[in-house]
């Protein structure tokens, strides 16, 4: 009888855990669907929502695009993920995640000519134009190569200046 007990106590406790993973009592933080290793604290979105969404709100999205065979991307995502800076200054931009195949075409994301990765572009929803910040002076990142990220700090100053940027941008639109 005590065995009995036990096994039914042992289903019961499987069940619970398994109904706690379905109902999303399991942890998982916003936008982790689609962090790729890129920290799971950010609500992260794919390209075409991402850009509507910027669009739509007239905010800035960061843009991210990278490959899953990629040893760099690798390295960023490690730094990227451990970054409570990078999760904190987040939330003022539509964090868009795009990987492999789901890079978009056309000149506004190649404007260099060039497809290296990862490459991180801040776009204006407000103007449907690209805010130009580059990391020509970032360590380690190859003149050649403006929209190259390889440390997360740089990424971080990046997004510091696209949202100075942003904001000089709505105060002389306000000033007209």
């Amino acid at each position: 009888n005590t065995l009995s007990n036990m096994g039914a106590m042992a289903r019961s406790v499987v069940l619970a855990l398994i109904v706690m993973a379905l109902a999303g009592c399991s942890g998982a933080k916003k936008g982790s669907r689609w962090s790729r290793g890129f920290n799971a604290a950010v609500d992260w979105k794919l390209f075409d929502q991402g850009i509507a969404e910027a669009d739509e709100k007239g905010a800035v999205a960061m843009v991210l695009i990278h490959k899953s065979w990629c040893g760099a991307c690798k390295g960023l995502a490690k730094m990227v993920e451990r970054s409570n800076s990078f999760a904190e200054l987040s939330e003022d931009f539509v964090m868009i995640n795009v990987e492999d195949k789901e890079e978009p075409a056309g000149e506004m994301w190649h404007p260099d000519g060039a497809a290296y990765v990862p490459r991180i572009f801040f776009y204006d929803g407000a103007s449907k134009q690209m805010l130009n910040i580059t990391c020509t002076t970032c360590k380690g990142s190859p003149a050649d190569h403006p929209y190259y990220y390889g440390h997360v700090n740089d990424v971080v100053s990046a997004m510091k200046r696209a949202a100075k940027l942003k904001k000089k941008i709505a105060q002389q639109a306000t000033e007209l």
